[in-house]
């Protein structure tokens, strides 16, 4: 399926992100090769196994985001999950300097999607698509 846009967060903070979160990780293995030496230990399945988890986290960073496709929007946000226009019904910026949320809801008036801004690229583009397919919901209640 086509993607008509990609929405995530900026890549300079992206990649600092990720890297501050493996570099613990390089220093372990780097400390446990320049105090044993090269060993087999170094490639045990156990500290593998261990540093292979630690990663897991620093690769959802570098994949959450909102991707815009023509039919719909798929939400990577905790549990990656595609969502037809259909099934939206609204949208809301709240644009006050100390929210500055995204929020859109279903038909059923639950939250599909709550985001900060500055977690997006490109945000007009996305309202663009969003005021395309969806009716801005104005204030929260009204």
């Amino acid at each position: 399926m086509s993607v008509l846009s990609r929405h995530r967060l900026p890549q300079p903070y992206r990649g600092l992100l990720i890297a501050s979160w493996l570099l613990p990780l390089a220093l372990l293995w780097l400390a446990l090769l320049l105090g044993r030496g090269p060993t087999p230990s170094l490639f045990d399945p156990r500290l593998l196994l261990l540093l292979g988890l630690m990663t897991l986290p620093a690769v959802y960073i570098w994949q959450e985001g909102v991707d815009v496709r023509p039919d719909g929007l798929f939400i990577r946000q905790h549990v990656p999950r595609f969502r037809p226009f259909h099934e939206l019904d609204t949208y809301y910026v709240d644009s006050r300097p100390n929210r500055r949320l995204l929020t859109v809801w279903d038909q059923q008036q639950r939250k599909a999607l709550e985001t900060h801004l500055a977690h997006l690229t490109d945000v007009p583009e996305l309202l663009r698509h969003l005021h395309t397919h969806l009716r801005w919901r104005g204030w929260p209640g009204s």
